[in-house]
């Protein structure tokens, strides 16, 4: 999560020691602050995805977040039954629930200055490696997204983190 403290490089990081757990705190340009928490990276974790495409399909998730006004944005990793899942959940704005089927759909967005085209790519790039992508939401409360990938354990895959 390098790239979370932003180009003007204001952000503090914490790194607890022994747990995977890492956060970084920056200013969201608004004049709002988010804590950003990586969580359950003690370890590489082997997946089934291309590292380039899945940097830009995370960093999509984590602005997504940022721009709904979230103050504490998580990203976890666990590997489970041959999966590695990784989440993304915020305590930002949420998303309607009328509007949750809609949010992979190619140019639709909830912002004016969405291009709408981040999740319907980033759906579209999880699907190709053969995952699977999902989001829940309240609106008021925030936004989780979810990825399951498949594991892999040969020393060709590629990294998670």
């Amino acid at each position: 999560m390098q790239g979370a403290e932003g180009d003007r490089g204001r952000g503090t990081r914490n790194r607890e020691q022994g747990t995977g757990a890492a956060s970084t705190q920056s200013g969201d340009g608004a004049g709002g602050v988010v804590n950003w928490r990586l969580l359950g990276a003690e370890e590489p974790m082997r997946a089934v995805a291309r590292a380039d495409e899945l940097r830009e399909v995370l960093l999509n998730l984590l602005e997504n977040a940022r721009l709904a006004g979230a103050s504490t944005v998580e990203l976890r990793c666990a590997r489970r039954d041959g999966r590695v899942m990784i989440e993304v959940s915020d305590d930002g704005s949420g998303v309607p629930a009328h509007v949750l089927p809609r949010l992979f759909e190619p140019h639709f967005s909830t912002r004016s200055s969405g291009s709408g085209l981040g999740l319907a790519m980033s759906r579209q790039l999880v699907e190709s490696w053969g995952g699977a992508i999902a989001i829940a939401s309240v609106e008021g409360e925030g936004t989780r997204v979810r990825i399951e990938l498949s594991a892999h354990d040969d020393a060709t895959a590629e990294d998670v983190r």
